[in-house]
């Protein structure tokens, strides 16, 4: 069967061959590529989350009146209790 074969087939037949395995291994990363793309977004959103929870902003004392960030539960100057609400 493949005795009758001349250069001109065989080389046809590497050259599909040799294209079969590369679109293969093509799908293959584009898969790949977009579930990496999908873990992406969902570590950045679940970041941005995160980054809104830990905002915190600066507040006045009301026993000293001096500024100091809203994470804080006393005031660092005159350790007097920040006022929940």
């Amino acid at each position: 069967m493949f005795e009758n074969l001349t250069l001109w087939n065989w080389l046809t037949i590497a050259s599909f061959v040799v294209n079969l395995i590369t679109m293969v291994l093509v799908i293959v990363m584009v898969k790949k590529k977009k579930s990496n793309v999908v873990e992406a977004s969902t570590q950045v959103a679940a970041s941005k989350e995160q980054k809104h929870a830990k905002v915190s902003g600066v507040v006045f004392c009301r026993n000293c009146g001096k500024q100091y960030d809203s994470s804080q539960s006393a005031c660092p100057s005159c350790q007097a209790q920040r006022l929940k609400g």
